[in-house]
């Protein structure tokens, strides 16, 4: 059934040759507030690491800046599982696959006043292009090692030049667009706006309060229209048992809180406790550079070796579906089944390590291969509570078929120096723990984070990163559907990560809260796909 649809969806995107506006305005039909006013407070994690979408791609960041800054279109990481429009409101395609001409929305203005144009969209793509900016999405705007080339046309009209036809370019694109007038250069680094933003999303940003909040306010003049509710406050509670706690104590108004106890919430009429499945993927990552974890045969081994449903129901609170891909089924070409389980079974993953060559020569209880003890560094962020849950039960699953675990939990400044570092090769760990996902429907998406040579896992296997390149060249969807499916199965059996669980979320909300038009959608952060629709009842 999925692999239907979406080869109906890449038919009309990528092999028809289209002149036509291709877009229907998606979420905004008449929609008017039930009801106004009122302060919704919701709660993540801890401080963002930036306010600006261009550089605040972790959650603690993304968390907030969803909730105020837009992309030409929906679809691409971030931004949900459905290619849909949001500044561009249509778009078409040129016959031969190499121009892309986007209608942008007209009457759209920054939450300054200022009106949004091309020249925004243009300002946004070059400074993204600029090596010196360091900004993530680069590779989204580079064909090979030549950039997509952009013109303004009018102050609503954008075109977008491609050196060859690129199956991956409307995803590629969704970057949240930032405003030219903000900026005295290209350059952004350290510009103030990355705590300071203007944006054209409903809410605009008001002040933050290092360790506590971030304050939003309705953005009066949105495009959708006004947001129904008047004020947004971010509180920063580290770990979804603490917020689930803040729920119960009347200090939140909505949390997503999968993991924590949920029974005060069932059957409660004060809440709603609702669900849905969310486009994030729980792992345990190699560094694949590291002689010890270098071997594929020793990472089947360690997967074999973890229980993952146990790590779903203590660490996760059972909401989590077992993963069979490295891909999330938010991807075009996922497809339940297609990968054999790693089962869990210890006397199988010693046999598999033996058959690697590590095997316990000493009796001291720890495998070894030509005089080295298998002893792991596994790090990972120490202040997320779900790696803190995840940590010790990996710890006594290796540390039972005789591997020497060291557990480090790093704070954030030094995750950032270690795990988060996209630029070098050597990576100073064995292992790390960690999640990612709203890649959308794009496999092309995991490329960055997945099969690079400075990635997470130092992983440079020059046969996929091949093919992830063919992929964003080939037009027909079922040839595009068998490469990545093959992908798909290579990197199940290389296993550079070991795919943990494919998260599920719970959230809780007070019951005189209605977000029924706001559309619980667990592929954005926030839960909610229209936010500005939300109101508080009677």
């Amino acid at each position: 059934m999925k692999r239907t649809l979406i080869a109906v969806l890449l038919i009309v995107l990528l092999s028809l040759p289209l002149t036509s506006a291709l877009a229907q305005d998606g979420g905004d039909d008449d929609f008017a507030c039930p009801n106004t006013g009122g302060t919704l407070v919701v709660a993540y994690g801890t401080d963002p690491r930036s306010l600006s979408g261009l550089y605040g791609n972790d959650g603690n960041s993304l968390f907030i800046i969803t909730f105020m800054a837009e992309p030409l279109l929906l679809g691409g990481e971030n931004w949900g599982d459905q290619i849909e429009p949001a500044l561009a409101e249509s778009w078409d395609i040129s016959e031969d696959g190499l121009e892309y001409t986007f209608h942008l929305r007209q009457g759209v203005k920054w939450h300054d006043g200022e009106p949004f144009t091309a020249e925004d969209v243009l300002f946004t793509y070059e400074a993204v292009l600029l090596e010196e900016n360091a900004i993530d999405w680069r590779p989204n705007l580079m064909q090979g090692d030549q950039p997509m080339q952009f013109e303004v046309v009018d102050d609503h009209t954008f075109k977008v030049r491609l050196n060859e036809p690129d199956a991956t370019v409307l995803t590629a694109l969704a970057i949240p667009i930032v405003p030219k007038h903000a900026f005295t250069s290209l350059e952004m680094l350290d510009a103030p706006y990355n705590t300071s933003p203007i944006a054209t999303g409903p809410y605009k940003f008001v002040e933050w309060n290092t360790g506590e909040n971030v304050v939003l306010e309705a953005n009066q003049d949105y495009w959708r229209g006004a947001p129904c509710i008047d004020r947004l406050v971010v509180r920063f509670i580290e770990g979804a048992a603490n917020q689930a706690n803040a729920l119960l104590a009347g200090e939140l108004d909505y949390a997503r809180v999968d993991g924590a106890d949920l029974t005060p919430f069932e059957n409660n009429p004060d809440f709603v406790l609702a669900t849905a499945p969310r486009d994030l993927m729980r792992y345990v990552g190699f560094n694949v550079r590291s002689p010890k974890v270098s071997d594929p045969a020793v990472r089947r081994a360690l997967a074999v070796a973890l229980d993952r449903q146990a790590i779903i129901d203590a660490a996760a609170g059972g909401y989590g579906t077992l993963a069979d891909s490295v891909f999330t089924s938010a991807a075009f070409m996922y497809e339940p089944g297609r990968n054999a389980q790693y089962p869990y079974d210890p006397a199988l993953a010693q046999q598999m390590l033996a058959d690697a060559g590590w095997t316990d020569t000493d009796g001291d209880g720890i495998v070894d291969k030509d005089g080295e003890k298998m002893s792991l560094r596994v790090v990972y962020l120490g202040t997320w509570s779900l790696m803190q849950a995840i940590a010790p039960l990996v710890y006594d699953n290796w540390r039972s078929i005789g591997v020497d675990v060291v557990l480090d939990p790093l704070d954030e400044a030094k995750s950032y120096e270690e795990i988060y570092d996209n630029v070098s090769e050597e990576k100073p760990y064995d292992v790390m723990l960690g999640g990612w996902g709203l890649f959308g429907p794009e496999p092309d998406h995991y490329r960055n984070y997945l099969v690079s040579p400075t990635g997470f896992f130092a992983y440079d296997n020059e046969e996929v990163q091949a093919m992830f390149e063919e992929g964003r060249r080939i037009s027909d969807p079922d040839a595009r559907y068998e490469l990545y499916a093959e992908v798909d199965r290579l990197l199940w059996e290389d296993l550079p990560m070991i795919p943990l669980y494919q998260a599920v979320g719970a959230w809780v909300y007070r019951s005189d809260l209605n977000i029924d038009a706001a559309e619980l959608n667990g592929t954005f952060l926030t839960g909610l796909k229209y936010p500005g629709r939300a109101y508080f009842e009677g």
